[in-house]
């Protein structure tokens, strides 16, 4: 057996790299930015005191003709080290350290981040002296896997150069905008100066203090960075410590309401690098309303460098960072009514979804919150202590129930609202109150029956009332109840809507799903909505009394589509058709 070895299509690799691993040609920026700042770190790890003594690691970029020279004064490459590390993919400076060396001093790993400018250049130029030797070295690489190294005859201080010129279509990348706008992007918080040369000018890029990393942290500092970043005035600001992650940043509340799916893309850096500007992972899902900045030392980047690994580390960081927010809502309730009713003014839904996700948070906001029910809008505390009983109903079953609850004066909770029904199981559980939701039970308490006597009196309507709906597949029933002026009632318990949902998706299946379709309709027992009518009702009582069979159905047809309008159920079956036609033969009659 003959042992082979695998070879490498540099082009294919690229196209990879292009197509599925970077996100744009940008990222060539943030690859150069990464190594120069590893150069730099290996430097002061691999140096003496002494030999470090004034030495302040710097990054320098000019831009001339259309060409771009990146040059760092880090550690610098041997001969050795460039074929090992430059020329060998997925080769790493870095392979050899252990994980926890690699978190806290390096932002790459992979080595590959250097095949990114094959993305904009045809052509990679590294110029480079170690920091171990006397020798500098030029090392030309060329995207269908050639590369040349000599010696460099002129003198070259320690560090490294890359020079790149652009392929033809790729210009736009080196246009001088474009670079300040792609280092001030990525670059903007390292701890080492990035100093552009272009037109003429040199210009730092990069702050060298971030302001929530003060001893004194100065709110209008953090907000008039928020601004700055972000282009928004903030409703306050939030500093952020992480102790798994080693993170600290700020998070931005928005000071506009926005749904609790919505993706703030927030700022996360490595080691003062950017990785992502779509961290959404960084925050718990709760904290839709803030937009933040993270630096991180400890997360763990994926190898495109533009995420992290979801393990335990980011998951801790990820609880210590919330917690922070919590921290900040509950002192701010506490100390700042004022602001936090502000507060609740435009994010009332994510304090509602906060609540709903942690125990402390409900205990805090619980009595704030409110609740739409049919006695208008009550807190949490109104709720808990009105001694009335606690019935919720989703929202179609409020409309159509809402009515009668508050001609009888009773409490009927509208939860078909987000996060609703959750707080109200929690509510329930903390104060050991009896909350449910409406049932056939409830409203049969609220509907009295009729006498005997009055039910032999109502078997005619009945009748007439049941042939005339036979059509629409209802239940009919006579009962007392109030509102009076109300003269009929429409309810759809849950086994109804069961069984409609079945058929209507038996409608619309083909073959390959009504078989399966069918065998779970077998197992829904057929059941139909009801329409009760009013026994208090004058329109009803002249119906009862009434000898013409027509009229009678006419107008049973006309209030039963009437309580479909009115509780806002679905028409299946052109009722409004049917209703307008009715209408005409009852103005005909009139007539």
């Amino acid at each position: 057996m003959s042992d082979y070895r695998f070879k490498v299509n540099l082009s294919g690799m690229i196209e990879i790299l292009s197509d599925h691993l970077y996100s744009s040609p940008d990222v060539y920026i943030r690859e150069l930015l990464q190594n120069a700042v590893d150069a730099v770190v290996a430097r002061k790890k691999n140096s003496s005191p002494e030999d470090l003594a004034g030495y302040e690691g710097n990054i320098d970029v000019y831009l001339e003709d259309n060409t771009l020279r990146f040059i760092d004064n880090g550690i610098g490459l041997t001969d050795e080290e460039i074929h090992k590390f430059l020329s060998i993919i997925g080769e790493s400076s870095k392979k050899q350290l252990d994980e926890a060396a690699l978190r806290s001093d390096y932002i790459g790993k992979f080595g590959i981040g250097l095949l990114s400018c094959f993305m904009v250049s045809n052509e990679i130029v590294v110029k480079t002296r170690s920091v171990r030797s006397e020798d500098s070295f030029i090392w030309i690489g060329k995207p269908d896997g050639t590369y040349t190294l000599e010696k460099y005859a002129e003198p070259h201080d320690v560090g490294t150069e890359i020079i790149l010129t652009p392929k033809p279509e790729c210009l736009a990348y080196f246009e001088p905008e474009r670079v300040k706008d792609l280092l001030l992007h990525y670059g903007q918080i390292l701890p080492y100066p990035v100093i552009l040369h272009a037109e003429g000018e040199s210009e730092r890029i990069n702050s060298p203090v971030l302001p929530w990393d003060k001893k004194n942290v100065d709110k209008a500092e953090l907000l008039a960075y928020g601004f700055e970043m972000f282009k928004t005035k903030f409703f306050d600001a939030i500093v952020l410590r992480s102790e798994a992650g080693d993170a600290t940043g700020v998070a931005y509340i928005l000071p506009y309401q926005v749904h609790s799916s919505a993706k703030q893309n927030h700022l996360v850096y490595l080691k003062n690098m950017l990785v992502t500007e779509k961290g959404d992972d960084i925050l718990p899902e709760w904290a839709f309303f803030t937009k933040c900045i993270i630096n991180s030392q400890n997360l763990r980047p994926t190898a495109s460098r533009e995420g992290f690994y979801n393990d335990d580390v980011l998951e801790k960081t990820r609880a210590e960072l919330g917690k922070c927010i919590t921290d900040y809502l509950v002192a701010m309730a506490h100390d700042n009514h004022a602001l936090f009713e502000s507060f609740m003014h435009i994010h009332e839904l994510a304090i509602r979804s906060i609540a709903c996700a942690n125990d402390e948070m409900f205990d805090t906001f619980i009595d704030e919150l409110f609740f739409h029910t049919t006695k208008g809008y009550l807190t949490g505390r109104e709720l808990r202590t009105s001694g009335e009983d606690l019935v919720y109903a989703d929202i179609s079953e409020f409309k159509h129930l809402s009515q009668i609850f508050m001609a009888q004066g009773r409490l009927l909770i509208n939860a078909g609202y987000v996060y609703t029904t959750d707080l109200l199981d929690k509510l329930s559980v903390k104060f050991d109150l009896p909350i449910t939701k409406v049932s056939v039970d409830i409203i049969d308490d609220m509907l009295v029956d009729i006498s005997p006597s009055d039910s032999e009196t109502c078997v005619e309507f009945l009748t007439i009332a049941e042939e005339a709906l036979k059509g629409y597949k209802v239940n009919v029933d006579m009962k007392r109840f109030v509102p009076s002026d109300m003269p009929a009632f429409y309810y759809i318990d849950d086994d109804v809507m069961l069984y409609q949902q079945v058929q209507d998706a038996l409608s619309q299946s083909d073959d390959a799903f009504s078989g399966i379709l069918q065998e779970f309709a077998a197992t829904v027992g057929e059941s139909y909505p009801t329409v009760f009518f009013n026994f208090n009702n004058p329109v009803i009582r002249n119906l009862i009394n009434c000898k013409d069979r027509k009229l009678i159905s006419d107008i049973v047809t006309v209030l039963y589509i009437q309580t479909l309008l009115v509780g806002d159920f679905q028409l299946r079956n052109n009722e409004l058709g049917t209703l307008n036609f009715k209408l005409l033969e009852l103005f005909d009659r009139c007539i």
